[in-house]
């Protein structure tokens, strides 16, 4: 059973916290045996409502311990979890009540529960809510007797996972424990390779519903024996990775990419003799050989720049982990140059997810590492990426049709163009749905140019076009801090810069004004930081025409 490791820690050392919430300012921790207890009462509650092994469960709420109580329960019981995003919208926690068949819900007291009340499909649809109470857990959850033994199923379906729902609706994905403990266990071998495999200290502020933290931020700390501090407003999560000091983090690369942004920012601002004294940290830590002089001046640079830092960080931080789209090896760079490590790994909602990641002491900015143990990878002759292994789910639920496009002879088809090195490194190349082919017939990724682009600091999103088209265009979001009457000026500026040195195919010869930032209240953004492109590129259409209907300007 996935659980089964945590549940032994719990019978050996019950006392011991393993969750923790911030309410009022102080942490209130759980011990591993009122998890245990408290999943236990509502696997009790779940038999006495006359939930069966199968049935679907609605998991609606913030990042917190009830969330992982009702995952572990969820094992224990072999109810299937289906989890949603709290960004979520009325019409979309409907669409997955419907499309999962879900009966039941545990869901957070407030807002959240008045909005599932509100769609709640029956009153025979039952609600398990989490209270704002300190402690119990569930405290309206009386139960009674039940056997935390009693399922043990490895191949029976556990999970239904939402996909990102870039291109259109979501798809939920099927996934068995034998899937969740496959990706975990492979993780475990990566980490003891790497003498990582401790209890760390977890910081959990991505959602809980995404399976990157589903797997890393959930399953593999109670594997470990960790510790997992909740973060369930963003707003707060500088101030709480300096007070939790988290040994292992795991982000999507818009974190990176706005931490970047913001020490930049602040570096700018600063005395002549700072920026040089930040700017050859940078450099130096990047390199793998120092002369003498160089030597003694990162022993300056580390305790004037880098040991602030990692301060800042908590001053426990063993590695970042970035995982959900493709980070920026610029970024990565950067943050290695102050001293942080950030391991780039790679996956699919449909790979329990991780795939590939790089390994401490070997990274490669411009990969996203070796494959895991256990996971076979092959390059189709068209080069698209292809999986195999027991992390691979076993389908779409309820559509044959779409899974028979992507599961073909066991192997997944992951939609990502990439290259394998000598080495075993794989390198994202581009996604097929997003690849750009002008009126030339050239195939352009658009990925690597974005994020080249959204280094700037003008620019805070960008999404590039030119399908059928002569050359590339731009859609451009940029700084807040940019005065209205220089934004076609910095729009020039930002893509002379770019186009500098790239060849005629890659230049992006004009650019227009995004007028609104991408979102998750306006539908432009995903909840994991994903730019929706079609719905992006469909907003600005007729902009987008007038921009190649009139003469490029010399």
């Amino acid at each position: 059973m996935l659980i089964s490791p945590f549940l032994e820690l719990a019978k050996s050392e019950p006392e011991l916290p393993c969750l923790y919430r911030l309410k009022d300012e102080k942490w209130i921790s759980y011990s591993r045996d009122e998890v245990v207890q408290a999943a236990t009462r509502l696997c009790a509650q779940w038999q006495v409502d006359g939930l069966q092994a199968g049935d679907r469960l609605l998991i609606l709420m913030e990042n917190r311990p009830e969330w992982a109580v009702t995952a572990i329960a969820s094992c224990m019981y072999g109810l299937v979890s289906v989890p949603a995003y709290t960004t979520h919208k009325d019409d979309e926690v409907k669409y997955l009540i419907e499309k999962s068949g879900a009966v039941a819900a545990a869901v957070s007291d407030g807002p959240l529960h008045d909005r599932l009340r509100s769609v709640r499909p029956s009153a025979e649809f039952k609600l398990y809510v989490a209270s704002d109470v300190e402690k119990p857990l569930f405290p309206d959850i009386t139960g009674g007797e039940f056997s935390q033994d009693g399922y043990r199923d490895p191949d029976a379906l556990y999970a239904l996972i939402a996909t990102s729902g870039t291109n259109g609706l979501p798809k939920l994905v099927s996934l068995t424990q034998r899937n969740l403990q496959a990706n975990v266990t492979s993780i475990l071998d990566v980490l003891e390779e790497a003498n990582l495999a401790e209890p760390h200290r977890f910081l959990s502020f991505l959602p809980l519903a995404h399976a990157y933290e589903h797997m890393a931020g959930l399953y593999l700390p109670l594997y470990l024996g960790g510790e997992i501090f909740y973060c369930e407003k963003l707003d707060k999560l500088s101030s709480m990775m300096a007070d939790v000091s988290p040994t292992l983090m795991t982000a999507v690369p818009r974190l990176y990419e706005l931490l970047h942004s913001r020490i930049t920012g602040q570096i700018e601002k600063e005395s002549r003799i700072k920026r040089f004294l930040f700017g050859a940290t940078i450099r130096l830590g990047q390199k793998s050989q120092l002369s003498v002089l160089e030597r003694v001046l990162d022993g300056l640079c580390e305790r004037l720049v880098r040991h602030k830092v990692r301060q800042r960080f908590g001053g426990k931080l063993r590695y970042f982990v970035s995982g959900g789209a493709a980070l920026n090896p610029k970024i990565s760079e950067f943050f290695q140059g102050l001293g942080v490590g950030i391991l780039q790994g790679y996956g699919q909602t449909e790979a329990s997810p991780v795939i590939s990641v790089n390994r401490p002491g070997s990274e490669r900015a411009d990969t996203v590492g070796p494959k895991l143990p256990g996971v076979e990878v092959r390059l189709s002759d068209g080069g698209e990426l292809l999986v195999r292994g027991d992390n691979v789910m076993s389908g779409y639920w309820n559509d044959p049709a779409a899974t028979a496009d992507v599961l073909i002879d066991g192997w997944l088809h992951t939609g990502d163009l990439a290259e394998i090195d000598p080495d075993g490194h794989i390198r994202i190349v581009g996604r097929l749905k997003d690849l750009i082919v002008n009126s030339g017939g050239d195939n352009i990724a658009p990925a690597p140019i974005e994020q080249e682009i959204s280094l700037y600091p003008e620019v805070e999103q960008v999404v590039v076009v030119g399908d059928a088209r002569p050359w590339l265009s731009a859609i451009i979001c940029l700084n807040e801090e940019i005065e209205s009457e220089r934004v076609d000026q910095t729009i020039r500026d930002v893509l002379r810069r770019y186009n500098q040195d790239k060849s005629s195919l890659l230049q992006v010869r004009k650019g227009l004004l995004m007028t609104e930032s991408c979102s998750i209240d306006n539908g432009l953004l995903t909840p994991t930081h994903k730019i929706k492109r079609p719905q992006v590129i469909a907003l600005y259409a007729s902009q987008i025409e007038q921009l190649y209907s009139s003469k490029i300007s010399k």
